[in-house]
């Protein structure tokens, strides 16, 4: 784990169902926050920001730049318009429950008050996907000269972070987004339970490859020839929407959702168990649990109970279960639904609100998330 000063954000690398590792940011926990009549300065930064939101794109093919094109899991560049829709579909979501946010896309840094960075973070402690966000104590002026032309260093070479000048860098490797794998946790069990089968060498300890009997090796994917898989070609990539979604609720929440019941072990069996889905809380599911990537190939893309609880924790206006967007979900065989009702939405999804593995009759009939089709903004008079 890396820290770093500030209000504290550790750094931690998890292994995903694809043989790559994502990373999660979390922030360190600190005393919950409750609605009060005055808004504490951080969210005072957060209502302004979001309340007028500039989004810079910033990938680039320049080599003078450190900026990089998103590629996808194969090497492939991503086309423009699917980045794009990437990152738009991760902020409507949070668009969608809260009345006072609007943004737009700007085609100049100068113009923007977010940039959204690619690119090859290697000294941030990145592996090949994930993000790295900023929280609402920092919002602040954009200054894109940090990190414009080397990792994390201002044009002089002097040291400076990304996340505290309104930018929020993402890795430029392994993405999707038209075609992002949405895996049930029956289909995970069937393709990918192998790999951490403690009875295969996938494993290690002492940098070699063993099984998983010894319970002071840890799992790696060093050691699991994944993409000799046969499902390996067919998993798109990790999803940019909804890995986006998580970054940028950074911004809005700070903290990860923190859970008493935590059914993986990261070091160990960094999946479900078989009788458990990835995570649950009190209030269910949440977007903003600490990420182990593979959220990013399952029905992740939306907003939850937990995720609007806080929200109105911090202050925050918000119209949940409520959209103020039409949501639009999709499932195999051309079924969709349209609604205005996240409730109903995640009905749809199902199995972020159950315990235990999708039926094969529930894998059939599950629903995605698509778009969010927010309303034209009104004109002012």
């Amino acid at each position: 784990m890396l820290p770093r000063s500030g209000p504290g954000v550790l750094l931690r690398l998890f292994p995903v169902a694809a043989g790559i590792l994502c990373l999660a940011v979390r922030p360190s926990p600190g005393a919950p926050l409750s609605p009060s009549t005055r808004s504490p300065p951080a969210l005072e930064k957060a209502l302004a920001a979001i309340s007028d939101l500039r989004v810079f794109l910033d990938f680039d093919g320049d080599t003078a730049t450190f900026a990089d094109w998103p590629l996808d899991k194969f090497g492939g560049r991503l086309p423009p318009d699917q980045i794009a829709r990437g990152v738009r579909l991760g902020l409507s979501i949070w668009a969608s429950v809260l009345p006072d946010m609007r943004f737009r896309f700007v085609q100049r840094e100068a113009d923007a008050n977010l940039s959204v960075r690619f690119g090859n973070y290697l000294t941030s402690g990145f592996g090949t996907c994930g993000g790295r966000a900023f929280t609402p104590a920092d919002w602040s002026s954009l200054d894109g000269s940090c990190g414009r032309r080397k990792e994390n260093r201002m044009p002089d070479g002097s040291a400076c972070g990304e996340w505290e000048h309104n930018i929020i860098v993402m890795m430029d490797h392994a993405w999707a987004v038209k075609r992002a794998d949405f895996r049930g946790n029956r289909e995970v069990y069937r393709d990918f339970a192998w790999m951490f089968d403690p009875a295969n060498p996938h494993y290690v300890k002492d940098g070699r490859c063993r099984d998983g009997g010894d319970p002071a090796a840890v799992w790696s994917d060093t050691c699991v020839r994944f993409n000799k898989s046969p499902a390996y070609d067919s998993i798109a990539g990790a999803d940019l929407a909804s890995i986006f979604e998580h970054e940028f609720g950074h911004t809005l929440l700070g903290d990860h959702t923190y859970s008493r019941y935590e059914c993986i072990d990261y070091a160990r069996r960094p999946i479900l168990s078989r009788d458990s889905c990835v995570r649950l809380y009190d209030g269910g599911f949440s977007v903003m649990f600490p990420g182990d990537g593979v959220d990013g190939f399952w029905n992740r893309r939306g907003l939850f109970e937990a995720d609007a609880v806080r929200l109105r924790q911090m202050g925050y206006r918000v119209s949940y279960p409520g959209s103020v967007a039409t949501l639009v979900l999709e499932g195999r065989g051309g079924t969709f639904l349209k609604t205005g009702d996240w409730r109903e939405a995640q009905r749809a999804m199902i199995w972020p609100l159950q315990a235990k593995p999708l039926s094969a009759e529930q894998a059939r009939r599950q629903l995605f998330l698509v778009d969010v089709r927010l309303p034209p903004p009104v004109p002012p008079r």
